[in-house]
């Protein structure tokens, strides 16, 4: 399983410019992520970070193949172990849900237009990333058909669509709340009541 930025060394340099991209983001949205207050979070002058990034643009193309590769991580994860489709999908609600909660700036990034708003390049990457999760999410709920867990009429793009919007409305509830909340048990309830619409 091949390690994204998010899991590598402390005293990776592309690791903290990361970390700090995603703090900023998080507080202050994309628009407030500017080359003077990512180098004063970091602590470098700005031409430092221009040794590891060319432009804002190319960090966020980095850090979205970053996501990617650790949302690929979490598919292999749950893929694994797949003999029950239902804790599969549990599993993978609570995989994304937990890297969400370490790095919320990432919602900002996956769940918002205004990350590529005019850019189709990094619209399509965005698309990308989304239809590759929504995809595997497919396959667990044709498995759990399959196992007659799930209604036979179920749509199984609409319910692997609404499943990931699970994800998008336990953060923003969260988000609401403060972030005072446990984000796994808002996630949980979702998805109990999710399936409950849903199980056979």
């Amino acid at each position: 399983m091949k390690k994204s930025i998010f899991f590598q060394t402390p005293e990776s340099r592309k690791g903290d410019i990361i970390t700090s991209a995603l703090k900023i983001i998080d507080q202050m949205g994309i628009k407030g992520l500017t080359v003077a207050r990512l180098a004063h979070e970091v602590g470098f002058v700005e031409s430092a970070l221009y040794r590891h990034f060319k432009s804002k643009r190319d960090l966020i193309f980095f850090i979205l193949d970053n996501i990617g590769q650790e949302a690929r991580n979490h598919l292999e994860e749950v893929g694994s172990g797949l003999n029950d489709a239902m804790v599969a999908l549990r599993k993978l609600l609570y995989l994304h849900l937990n890297f969400l909660e370490e790095y919320p700036g990432i919602f900002k990034i996956v769940y918002s237009d205004e990350v590529h708003l005019g850019d189709q390049e990094l619209q399509d990457r965005v698309y990308d990333l989304i239809s590759e999760i929504v995809n595997f999410i497919k396959k667990v709920i044709i498995r759990a058909r399959e196992e007659k867990k799930l209604k036979a009429e179920v749509d199984v793009t609409i319910a692997a669509m609404h499943f990931l919007g699970l994800v998008y409305t336990a953060f923003s509830y969260w988000t609401i709340k403060k972030r005072k909340v446990s984000l796994k048990k808002i996630g949980g309830a979702l998805l109990e009541q999710y399936l409950n619409g849903v199980r056979a």
